[in-house]
């Protein structure tokens, strides 16, 4: 896939490990950046192809009355099923991937310089992660993931370490990674090693 001139960068690391939070250090220094999970709930919308092969896989069941996606039933239906969840993904990646490149147009033809997405999934084995230029992995000790979900979407340790546990498979893309920064200590900490990162950054 053809590099854009636009620099362009993918932040990914397990759930918990601080991605929001460098999405938003990038943002406050001004730089245009997208969150895609943001982005893939758009793809749900009613009537898009996204939404309709998604009905179609996974029946009515997992529509509200008013005919939208009702993401929750449908993040219940995939949580447990690794094939489910599989289809679901097989849906929406490659859409997604249209979109990370769509926007990427529209910036460089607007001069932008520099763009940056946060998703778990980015990697350089999928077309979005093939598309850009760098990755920054975001590591932190799986005791701190676990505290850190517990806190934040108040469920029990139990369901924490299973949601880890789930995202194995994210682990293993820290290998692929242009920059990888460590994120076990506090905030300051954290928004140091991403200014690190950042002076490194040829734009």
């Amino acid at each position: 896939m053809k590099k854009n001139k636009l620099l362009t960068i993918g932040i990914t690391g397990m759930m918990g490990s601080g991605k929001s939070t460098a999405l938003s250090f990038f943002n406050k220094k001004g730089i245009k950046t997208f969150d895609l999970d943001v982005e893939a709930k758009k793809l749900l919308k009613k009537n898009t192809s996204c939404y309709k092969k998604i009905v179609k896989s996974f029946d009515r069941k997992i529509l509200n009355s008013n005919m939208t996606i009702n993401r929750r039933k449908l993040r219940n239906l995939v949580f447990n099923d690794s094939a489910k969840r599989q289809i679901l993904n097989s849906i929406i990646h490659p859409e997604l991937g249209e979109q990370v490149i769509s926007i990427c147009n529209n910036l460089e033809k607007k001069g932008g310089k520099l763009v940056v997405f946060e998703g778990a999934l980015i990697s350089r084995k999928t077309k979005i992660g093939s598309f850009l230029n760098y990755i920054l992995y975001i590591e932190a000790p799986k005791n701190i993931l676990n505290s850190r979900i517990v806190k934040r979407d108040k469920i029990d340790e139990k369901n924490a370490k299973k949601l880890i546990l789930m995202q194995k498979m994210i682990e293993k893309n820290q290998k692929y990674a242009d920059f990888i920064i460590r994120n076990d200590s506090s905030i300051k900490d954290f928004i140091s090693r991403l200014n690190l990162v950042l002076d490194k950054l040829p734009y």
